[in-house]
């Protein structure tokens, strides 16, 4: 590790310190009021230090309530393992350690290359006692630190820099790096790449020219060398990069730093350009990879979405169940495309998963809807009824709906990230399916207990999403992506009956007046399978920035005939939203800076 000042050395008791360092710290809030001597005497009872990028620094021994001053790189602060704030150079660290002598409760974690200052407690005390506007230097960036936090607490994990390694031979040269960056330059960031010629650079030319850029991207050479290293331990997140037509190598990856970093993001390239598959040794499900991203030769739109997610602007989009009325959706989509919105992410319950997953095979508005409308009112897939001993029917005429559809691709090939969710029946817990066959995780989502059979998944029993979570805008906002924009047509669906004693009534009675006015079992189940729980659904739509709801009068969950109307209704409720806020909605994810997001209980009223 090259670091900056690490030019001192030792004259009997005395260590002597470059010049430049002191001239360096002179500038730091917390010393620049202190003058040469006494910074001379604080340097003499100091121990200097470099700690490399993803190293824990352990609270033991000297560094027991010592006191921590930055002078390169920067620190993590991690609370149950969640980073809750992060010390740039000329800041502190370790303060209330030191001030209430109680046993830290942090841990700290260098985020890359630093340099750091230990402060010994009595040192600390004879610097205050001859400086005291030391302390209320310190305290106010403690107070803006605490501020900062709270205000937003997502903001001290928003990664900066980011690493692009090649797993294979003969990538070093791949210019996706530098792709990244000019777009990202057109979006209005300061973005950079930094390559192995910058590689005898010191720790503290890496700090200043960090801080001259909104984004930094480190382009490794090769899959093993010392510069990659350095890549990987400067990154707040790391990229792995590899070509879809060679098997990835089979042994370990790099090594990486998880507590700071994460598990890596794995960039396919695809010289064919079309070519989905996935190369061999593809580890997703294994836990070596958090996600991947398709990267597709001569498509610039792959480009311009991954660095939407990089600038935390990538727009996700939720779309919940509700049977016939889900239709809507298609319509709201219409609208937004129309916009100039781009969808980054998608996900969704039931009748949504399968619009959404449309839309993340990319599937224009267009072949969605006559997709849809083979599917559903050309054909009613839930009319192969059968003796209802799990179910009220096979469920044969879905699944081959689903699987002509989307054929045997897998949620991993689909050209944008997409998951959808089913309820688990056995755990009674929420499924989240991030992998596996298209057509068998949408076939769990929309599966409508007693209606259509569960889906066995190692030994659970899978039904529809709805029933737990119709609207999983949590699972995306889980991601951090970016704008998340929702739209749930659960509504409120006429269920309601006159009479009260209609469900005690003999089925001669029933069949005599041909089930009029009094919802059938299919109607409930339905209802069911798609309602939620309203606390849940409370809870995850004021998670949403964007939140479309359109009403559908009269339009019941099993009305699959009326499918051009619940089209034409979400089209024309979501051109008005769009409208009443003045501000086409793509300024929030497009060239500039980003505008501030109307409430969703503002957006819903309009």
């Amino acid at each position: 590790m090259n670091m900056a000042f690490l030019s001192s050395f030792r004259s009997g008791q005395e260590t002597i310190y470059p010049e430049s360092l002191r001239q360096h710290l002179s500038v730091f809030p917390l010393l620049a009021e202190v003058g040469d001597a006494a910074m001379k005497r604080l340097l003499a009872e100091a121990n200097w230090f470099g700690l490399p990028g993803g190293a824990v620094l352990k609270r033991d021994g000297d560094n027991d309530s010592a006191l921590f001053l930055v002078v390169t790189g920067s620190l993590g602060v991690f609370v149950d393992g969640r980073q809750v704030a992060h010390v740039p150079p000329g800041e502190t660290v370790g303060e209330m350690s030191l001030l209430s002598r109680e046993r830290h409760t942090a841990q700290l974690v260098a985020l890359r290359d630093s340099e750091l200052l230990r402060i010994s407690p009595e040192g600390f005390d004879a610097l205050i006692a001859r400086h005291p506007r030391v302390m209320l230097s310190m305290m106010r960036v403690l107070v803006r630190r605490l501020h900062d936090t709270t205000r937003s607490p997502h903001d001290a994990s928003r990664p900066k820099t980011f690493a692009i390694v090649p797993l294979q031979d003969g990538l070093g040269h791949e210019p996706i790096a530098h792709r990244l960056a000019g777009t990202l330059v057109d979006m209005g960031s300061k973005a950079a790449v930094l390559d192995a010629a910058a590689g005898e650079q010191s720790a503290e030319w890496f700090n200043t020219f960090e801080a001259a850029h909104d984004v930094v991207f480190y382009r490794g050479d090769a899959p093993d060398t010392s510069w990659t290293k350095h890549c990987l331990r400067q990154a707040d997140r790391i990229f792995f990069l590899a070509r879809s037509d060679i098997p990835l190598p089979a042994g370990p990856l790099p090594a990486v730093k998880e507590n700071v970093c994460g598990l890596p993001v794995l960039l396919l390239l695809h010289p064919g350009g079309g070519d989905r598959e996935l190369p061999e040794h593809f580890a997703l499900q294994s836990g070596e990879f958090q996600s991947h991203h398709h990267v597709r030769a001569g498509r610039s739109d792959d480009i311009r979405r991954l660095a939407r997610f990089i600038a935390g602007r990538a727009v996700g989009l939720v779309l919940g169940g509700g049977g016939a009325r889900g239709f809507a959706h298609i319509g709201v989509v219409k609208a937004l495309t129309e916009a100039g919105v781009p969808f980054d992410f998608l996900g969704g319950a039931s009748m949504g998963a399968i619009i959404a997953a449309g839309l993340a095979a990319e599937w224009s508005v267009e072949e969605i809807t006559e997709r849809m409308r083979s599917a559903f009112v050309t054909s009613n897939p839930i009319s192969d009824y059968t003796l209802p001993l799990i179910a009220l029917v096979r469920g044969k005429k879905v699944s081959a709906l689903l699987r002509k559809d989307f054929g045997e691709m897998r949620i991993e090939e689909l050209a944008k990230p997409f998951f959808c969710v089913s309820s688990d029946l056995t755990s009674g817990r929420i499924h989240v399916h991030r992998n596996g066959p298209v057509w068998r995780t949408l076939r769990a989502s929309v599966a409508l207990p007693g209606i259509l059979p569960p889906v066995t998944h190692h030994g659970h029993l899978l039904v529809d999403g709805g029933v737990m979570n119709n609207l999983p805008v949590d699972v995306m906002r889980e991601r951090n992506v970016g704008p998340l924009i929702a739209s749930d047509v659960t509504g409120e669906v006429d269920l309601s009956v006159r009479d009260s004693r209609y469900g005690e009534r003999p089925v001669w009675s029933l069949l005599w007046q041909r089930m009029r006015g009094t919802p059938s079992i299919v109607s409930i189940l339905m209802r069911s399978g798609t309602v939620g729980s309203e606390a849940q659904r409370r809870l995850v739509r004021e998670q949403a920035d964007y939140l479309f709801e359109p009403p559908l009068p009269d339009l019941g969950l099993r009305d699959w005939k009326m499918f051009d109307r619940a089209v034409a209704e979400g089209y024309a409720h979501a051109q008005v939203v769009i409208e009443k806020h003045g501000v086409p909605l793509t300024d929030v994810w497009s060239e500039g800076p980003a505008v501030s997001m109307p409430h969703p209980g503002e957006l819903a009223a309009g």
